[in-house]
């Protein structure tokens, strides 16, 4: 045998070596998107049943005051509210606005679905909510986000959903 013939040898050799590694690395690359396929998926569960918890947070913390539920349905439909109220309205509009800015930096993220938080842009179509936010609009918010805000407040036509 050659030295030119074991250099033949070498290079099937190589090339085979090369075939094999490229199907070892089609085969890692396809499991590890399975994997963030499904760590998407977890984040995007895991999401959802936060939106969820803090939706029932604040339904549970309505339900059981009857004042608080008194308060925050007045203050939604824009009616004259004392001082006091008001007050404990607009903190209860401060944890609607967290949640609305964690639904919008999840939708962005493709964390979430749009109908996720139904009832907070429910919320966000009513007199009181948009009176609040006309008021407060320019605080500690992005432009983005103000313009996604201003976008849900806007009245929607008779039996659609909520906007995308």
């Amino acid at each position: 045998m050659t030295l030119q013939d074991l250099g033949s040898i070498g290079e099937v050799v190589a090339a085979i070596a090369t075939v094999m590694t490229l199907g070892y690395l089609a085969i890692q690359v396809r499991h590890n998107t399975r994997g963030l396929d499904q760590n998407n998926d977890l984040l995007r569960l895991s999401y959802e049943n936060h939106v969820r918890e803090e939706g029932t947070q604040l339904r549970a913390l309505l339900a059981g005051d009857a004042e608080l539920a008194s308060i925050w349905r007045r203050g939604l439909a824009a009616e004259d509210l004392e001082r006091i109220e008001r007050d404990r309205f607009e903190l209860l509009i401060i944890n609607v606005i967290n949640m609305l800015g964690a639904q919008h930096d999840a939708l962005g993220r493709g964390l979430a679905q749009p109908h996720i938080a139904t009832y907070l842009y429910f919320v966000a179509r009513t007199p009181g909510f948009r009176q609040w936010w006309a008021r407060h609009r320019e605080q500690g918010s992005s432009a983005e986000f103000r313009r996604w805000v201003d976008s849900l407040t806007q009245p929607e036509p008779r039996g659609d959903g909520p906007a995308a």
